[in-house]
């Protein structure tokens, strides 16, 4: 297996890791400058620049927006400066003479976990990765699903609830299913701006508005599994972010998801497995290099 450096470009900081057979050798992070993508890029050379001498095989960039692997290019919804566009392929192999590979953030996710964590051994897998929206990526026949334009596995843009506003783009899933939906939910009903730690005190303490909120996020993400079931039929959905580690999730969703089923029809904890992803802050590393592996297969 390879030796990797990968870079996971976030909107406050670009996660860099040094991994090898699977295991992180060391990692690292810096402030990302959204408003200067070249400062960005100087950033990521200098790392490798750094790292060249220890014998790479090659360059992993997990990134925001609709990334490209076969044009290498990040064509759009980046929040860099300068980066929506950007051949960032052909950027680092001109100046390293290092393959690189690229994939969406969120397909990296699943990637890990396909490769590396809860997902190992299965071919239909689906990866919802809940943090500021709704994210996700589809394994479909032990392949990644990237889909017309790279669109697959964009949850976080289905519509649970109807549209009853002038603005749709409000009422999609990652206006009620992310953890920014459920804090935002919270700090209007309390009057105050409520984290996700302020939220999951106030669940302890059994407040009615953060349990009303809560109810809400559970039962939007709840459908929106089901209709994942339904549509793509995958072994096992993983759900990812921060907020899945909050041990009251998983079962409430599970038993959610039981509700939903129609009296016709099966449950559909007993076709399919609903867990948590293994991987958390590092599963965008984790997932450029089995991206890479699968890019590259032959070197």
């Amino acid at each position: 297996m390879s030796r990797v450096l990968c870079f996971d470009i976030g909107g406050t900081f670009v996660k860099y890791g040094l991994i090898q057979e699977g295991k992180m050798i060391s990692s690292d992070k810096f402030p990302t400058d959204r408003s200067d993508g070249q400062a960005v890029l100087a950033s990521m050379k200098e790392i490798i620049q750094k790292n060249i001498s220890s014998g790479l095989d090659g360059i992993s960039i997990s990134s925001p927006g609709f990334a490209d692997n076969q044009s290498g290019k990040i064509v759009s919804g980046n929040v860099i400066e300068g980066f929506n566009g950007l051949d960032i392929r052909k950027t680092f192999e001109e100046e390293f003479g290092l393959k690189t590979a690229l994939e969406n953030d969120a397909n990296c996710a699943a990637l890990a976990e396909f490769g590396l964590g809860n997902g190992q051994g299965v071919q239909n897998l689906a990866v919802m990765t809940l943090g500021t929206g709704v994210g996700g990526g589809i394994i479909l026949n032990g392949k990644l699903h990237n889909g017309n334009r790279n669109m697959a596995g964009e949850f976080g843009f289905m519509f649970i609830h109807g549209i009853h506003t002038k603005r749709p783009e409000d009422e999609i899933l990652s206006g009620h299913a992310s953890a920014r939906a459920l804090c935002e939910d919270v700090s209007k009903r309390k009057g105050y701006a409520a984290d996700g730690f302020e939220v999951f005190r106030l669940l302890e303490e059994n407040d009615p508005q953060a349990q009303i909120a809560l109810d809400h996020f559970l039962d939007s993400l709840a459908m929106s599994i089901y209709n994942i079931a339904y549509t793509i039929a995958p072994e096992k959905v993983l759900i990812g972010g921060g907020i899945s580690e909050q041990k009251m999730i998983l079962p409430e969703v599970k038993n959610r998801v039981s509700a939903l089923t129609p009296s016709f029809s099966v449950d559909l904890n007993e076709i399919m497995e609903i867990d948590t992803c293994a991987f958390g802050n590092d599963a965008g590393l984790f997932g450029a290099y089995v991206n890479f592996e699968e890019t590259y297969p032959e070197r």
